[in-house]
């Protein structure tokens, strides 16, 4: 699985982070700003931020820092995208003003800077907090638009609640107003190229079968394709395995709640090269396709790869360089990353999976449900 997933949010240094950003910024005289920052003692504690709180006038979002991963409180405290959180906390600290603006609270419509629980306010009041100070910051957020002179940067509409005066501030602060926006959407990150097999299973009884006999093959094969039938499109077909290898989220919820035996749809098996057996069912409630995931090793998959074949040139070069007492170019070849894992590799890649989807049923996005659930009609034709 890629690292992200692990949540190593509680041991990255935050503060450094930001050090960087600030560092790659482009010149302050592209910007005209008076450069301080909006919380001045903020990123000497940004370590210590535990819970990331975002407030509109239609919902909460609370981001709270677990021992190794931070999670959305209000999807049954499901991991969160550490990318957005890290972009998010780091992006407050950095904010810098750059003029003051209206004390007028008549006015505040114009920046979107009405109170947050105001019926009809775009504005997103975003409070964070420590073990030690439940409001280290607190800020109400309104229209932001890109930066003059700098389009990696916003101009912020800012106030400090209690605080009449506004401000316009310079920063980058990204607030995803959904909760299911701050999820991590990863579900499946495996590479295609160790897929040896997938079989797709319909629930009246049809199945689809492809496969592929080295790991180097770019395209799968589907199998019994009747006399007089081709592929309509290879695309379609490794598509079927490219889905199932990186599987995204839309939504998540406690697999407590989904009852997979209600309504099934299809169910897909892959294998791997390297021991891997990748399980997906999924059910259908109202509109929605949901999703189980589950893994397992098994050693009898396991398939060594064959000894690449040197060409008759390649061979007669070595020789002549053996007889001339001269095994080597002097340039050491790049090294190449091996395409298969090794047995324990993949039994702790299955434990690792079994560990992060093992409570969790997955709404798909429609579009990818369709990827992996093709007929085999749907793949060829005459």
């Amino acid at each position: 699985m890629k690292s992200k997933t692990i949540g190593l949010l509680a041991g990255i240094t935050l503060f450094g982070i930001a050090l960087a950003v600030i560092a790659n910024r482009e010149p302050s005289t592209s910007i005209p700003q008076s450069g301080q920052v909006l919380f001045p003692e903020f990123m000497s504690v940004i370590n210590d931020v535990t819970e990331f709180v975002i407030e509109t006038n239609e919902q909460t979002i609370t981001l709270v820092r677990g021992e190794n991963i931070w999670r959305v409180k209000e999807k049954a405290s499901y991991r969160a995208d550490l990318e957005k959180v890290k972009q998010a906390i780091v992006g407050l600290a950095d904010l810098r003003i750059h003029e003051p603006k209206t004390k007028n609270p008549e006015l505040y419509e114009r920046l979107g800077l009405q109170d947050s629980n105001q019926e009809g306010s775009p504005s997103k009041t975003v409070t964070v907090k420590t073990s030690d100070n439940p409001e280290l910051a607190k800020l109400v957020v309104g229209t932001q638009k890109p930066a003059k002179g700098n389009s990696r940067m916003s101009d912020i509409y800012v106030r400090k609640p209690g605080d009449p005066q506004t401000w316009l501030v310079v920063g980058n602060l990204p607030l995803e107003a959904i909760p299911g926006e701050w999820l991590d959407k990863e579900v499946t990150a495996l590479t295609t190229k160790r897929v040896r097999q997938v079989t797709v299973s319909h629930p009246k009884g049809k199945t689809l079968h492809l496969s592929k006999s080295k790991p180097d093959d770019l395209d799968f094969h589907l199998d019994s394709i009747p006399t007089g039938f081709k592929v309509s499109s290879q695309f379609n077909v490794n598509n079927v395995v490219g889905t199932l290898v990186q599987l995204s989220l839309e939504d998540v919820k406690p697999l407590a709640e989904v009852d997979f035996g209600a309504n099934p749809r299809v169910s897909a098996v892959l294998e791997t090269f390297d021991g891997l057996r990748l399980h997906v069912h999924t059910t259908q409630q109202g509109e929605k396709i949901l999703a189980k995931v589950s893994a397992e090793f098994d050693a009898n998959l396991i398939q060594s790869p064959e000894p690449e074949q040197k060409s008759d040139d390649s061979q007669q070069a070595e020789g002549a360089a053996e007889e001339n007492g001269d095994n080597t170019t002097g340039i050491e070849p790049p090294k190449e990353e091996a395409l298969l894992s090794k047995p324990e590799e993949v039994q702790k890649e299955v434990e690792s999976l079994n560990q992060r989807v093992k409570d969790w049923a997955y709404v798909l996005p429609s579009f990818r449900v369709e990827n992996f659930s093709k007929l085999k009609k749907d793949l060829i034709s005459k």
